[in-house]
């Protein structure tokens, strides 16, 4: 995995948004507001960012996967879109409480701003995913999303079963950091170990890890997809007994 370190002023990232995707293995979106306001705070005093990490797609050169600073952008993206305010205190400051708001050299000086960041070239997906949970140590994940980012076919399939219709039409679960990945995950280990299997984060990550190279085609997946099937034609509409994920 090599890395090379770049600049970019935030009006040409913003300008060339469309050329970053966010990873399906990240985690959600977990900012409040009240966090978005004080990064903007931060760009505008001028003061420095932690490194962000982009990591070159192998479809096409110009486009990047956010491996580290995905809601950071989110953030900044709000702020030019005019769909995040600044506070009161930093308003006041700064002469407007939205982007449009801004004097021109404030807001000039706010595009100007340059973030550091690394790109990432000739990398393993299990790389990558290594690198990610690196750099989240201290940053407090949930299991679903530290599960998310385990480099493993079974993994995959899980993260793929979870978008069936049945979790966000037929259950009252909301998909907040990673819900309908964690149930799929968990069944999934069931159905593979045994039902007395354990179900904390550990036991989880060790069938994942056991599982690298498992077949959405094998026998397991074929069970949990008729379960899947059943419980779709059984209950087409929301069902409020489905509101807890132990059930």
């Amino acid at each position: 995995m090599d890395m090379r370190s770049e600049r970019q002023a935030l009006d040409k990232l913003y300008k060339r948004r469309d050329r970053y995707e966010i990873p399906d293995w990240q985690r959600e979106e977990v900012w409040p507001d009240d966090k978005k306001r004080k990064l903007i705070d931060t760009i505008l005093r001028g003061w420095k960012l932690p490194k962000f990490y982009f990591q070159k797609t192998h479809e096409n050169p110009d486009e990047f996967d956010v491996v580290d600073g995905q809601q950071r952008m989110k953030a900044i993206w709000e702020f030019f879109d005019g769909e995040l305010t600044l506070s009161d205190k930093t308003a006041n400051e700064f002469g407007g409480a939205k982007y449009s708001d801004l004097p021109d050299a404030v807001s000039d000086r706010f595009d100007d701003y340059e973030i550091q960041y690394d790109e990432i070239t000739n990398a393993t997906d299990e790389e990558v995913k290594e690198f990610f949970q690196r750099l989240q140590d201290g940053v407090r994940l949930t299991s679903s999303e530290k599960l998310n980012s385990v480099h493993s076919k079974l993994r995959d399939y899980c993260a793929k079963t979870a978008k069936d219709p049945f979790f966000s039409k037929t259950t009252v679960i909301a998909d907040k950091r990673y819900s309908y990945f964690d149930i799929v995950a968990k069944v999934a280990v069931l159905e593979i170990e045994d039902i007395d299997a354990g179900l904390r984060y550990d036991d989880v990550h060790k069938v994942f890890n056991s599982n690298a190279s498992f077949s959405g085609q094998s026998a397991s997946a074929t069970r949990i997809n008729e379960a899947l099937k059943f419980l779709r034609n059984s209950f087409p509409k929301p069902f409020k007994p489905f509101r807890n994920r132990t059930i």
